[in-house]
């Protein structure tokens, strides 16, 4: 009896282990914490891609300006970390209350940039306070060095021992100090750029601290700027130029539904038909928005689904999305993400001023994104063949508009011989764009449109849509048009006899000076 009841109760906990089954470990989340945007210095930019690196390494992501923290938030919020980042030193901007709740806190710190506090300073363990010099940072994993800008400030430095990223080594003398300093719990960064082996450094380290991984994987290759205005044999001839160096791409499309009975419409529609036949892969590029408004959200949605159906009827197949990393930061705009199961987040624009509708200060991660850096500002390295990062990376260039602009893209390309990319295209996890009507999949290079196999350069047979049921708004649309060709007619009728009126009224005229009578 008692080994039938040991059965039962077996059975039973069997049934409630399938029935809630094991979830996914929550990611990171992370508070950001910056003294200042430094507008004038561009600080806001690097706070935008500090940004997007974390969202690339799904890391949930909070910012608060250090003037605007309260008491408890980075208590009382389940915080698995936070970020310190100085932004503009000569400010020496604080706030007590963020000091007090950040020496409490007991999840990863790390502090980015200058002003350490005594509390940092001993925890990670004795340094030295260095002003007036210039570094030269190396990778010691690669190869790679860069020459770093004269530091007129003052850098806390610490040896160049433990677990450390990267080395600085001070010009002149043989005297090395860590870049990137793990100290347990705590980290610290001298500086921080967008760009460049201090980019390539600064991602390690966060993907190592705060992620728990530093493998380094191969960046993705995204030709920007290519809209229906761009130059089309141009385009042409560029991914021919990538097929033919056996380079992967990505191109960042602007994509439309106006006008669709232009022919510049087909044309352009049918130029990004040949790129995936090129071997590139098409992700729509989110428009800019100057001034959203509360339609801001469904006007987007609408030209999103419209745009993806004109897009397939001409066998183009985007499978992800591009924006701004500013999108994250505001509720309206991120709905338009959503659709996409990758994401390219590009630097913030600086030719427009950044409005939101509905700002936030927190992201939620992406299922996949990848932080977009300008491949040629990564030339400033020595050293090195080919980039390699450890967080989802993609190096952007953008669209030739110009023959000379196009041999710079030869040259860029064979400036890295040995460059290998990764292709999106050839990704075994399957990736979606999921819209309104349709939704177009890519798994292993095979597309599939709304479940469909489709061949490149084949349109495919949509599925029968269901006919719509006539609507209140469709027999009014219906009695306007009737109402039109109504009023069409008389006006045709009434300018017609206006015509005989007016020629008949000039014959009477004409007559009145007639002389009349036998001519002498």
């Amino acid at each position: 009896m008692n080994r039938w009841l040991i059965v039962i109760f077996a059975s039973l906990a069997g049934l409630i282990g399938f029935a809630n089954p094991v979830q996914a470990a929550a990611p990171e989340r992370i508070l950001l914490v910056y003294d200042s945007e430094n507008i004038q210095a561009d600080g806001q930019y690097q706070i935008d891609s500090l940004s997007r690196i974390l969202a690339s390494l799904h890391i949930a992501v909070q910012r608060e300006n250090m003037s605007a923290y309260r008491s408890g938030t980075l208590t009382d919020q389940r915080f698995s970390g936070v970020i310190t980042m100085v932004n503009w030193h000569q400010s020496r901007l604080t706030n007590a209350q963020f000091l007090r709740d950040r020496t409490a806190f007991t999840g990863k710190k790390l502090h980015i940039g200058q002003n350490l506090t005594a509390a940092e300073q001993a925890a990670l363990g004795a340094g030295q306070i260095l002003t007036h010099q210039q570094y030269t940072l190396q990778d010691t994993a690669s190869g790679a060095r860069q020459l770093l800008p004269f530091m007129s400030g003052q850098w806390s430095l610490f040896p160049a021992t433990g677990e450390r990223i990267g080395t600085l080594q001070q010009q002149g003398t043989d005297r090395q100090y860590a870049f990137g300093t793990i100290r347990g719990n705590q980290a610290y960064l001298p500086t921080y750029s967008a760009s460049g082996l201090t980019n390539v450094l600064s991602t390690r380290l966060l993907a190592q601290f705060f992620a728990g991984r530093a493998a380094e994987q191969n960046p993705v290759l995204v030709l920007t700027g290519v809209t229906p205005v761009s130059n089309l044999p141009l385009l042409r001839r560029t991914t021919a130029f990538l097929r033919q160096q056996g380079i992967p791409f990505t191109v960042s499309a602007t994509m439309t539904a106006l006008n669709p009975e232009l022919p510049e419409h087909s044309a352009y529609l049918r130029a990004l038909a040949q790129v995936q036949l090129d071997g590139g892969v098409i992700f729509w590029q989110v428009p800019e928005v100057y001034d959203p408004t509360a339609q801001t959200a469904a006007i987007l949605r609408q030209q999103f689904n419209a745009q993806l159906g004109e897009a397939i009827k001409e066998m183009v197949y985007p499978v992800g999305i591009s924006a701004p990393g500013y999108w994250q930061f505001d509720r309206t705009f991120r709905q338009s993400l959503t659709p996409a199961d990758q994401t390219v987040l590009l630097p913030d624009p600086r030719n427009y001023d950044l409005r939101r509708y509905a700002p936030t200060t927190t992201a939620a991660p992406l299922p996949q994104a990848f932080a977009a850096l300008a491949w040629a500002e990564e030339n400033t390295m020595t050293g090195v063949e080919a980039l390699q990062f450890a967080a989802p990376t993609a190096l952007t260039i953008a669209l030739p508009t110009t023959t000379k602009n196009f041999q710079a893209l030869r040259r860029q390309v064979r400036r890295w011989p040995q460059q290998t990319w990764r292709a999106l295209g050839e990704d075994p996890v399957a990736r979606q764009l999921q819209g309104a009507r349709h939704t177009v999949a890519i798994t292993a290079g095979q597309y599939t449109v709304d479940g469909q196999e489709a061949v490149l350069g084949q349109r495919v047979v949509p599925h029968a849509q269901a006919k719509r049921t006539a609507t209140a708004a469709s027999q009014v649309n219906a009695f306007t048009r009737w109402q039109g060709t109504v009023l069409l007619i008389f006006i045709i009728i009434a300018l017609a006899i206006l015509t005989a009126f007016l020629l008949y009224g000039r014959r009477i005229y004409r007559n009145q000076f007639r002389r009349k009578g036998p001519k002498p």
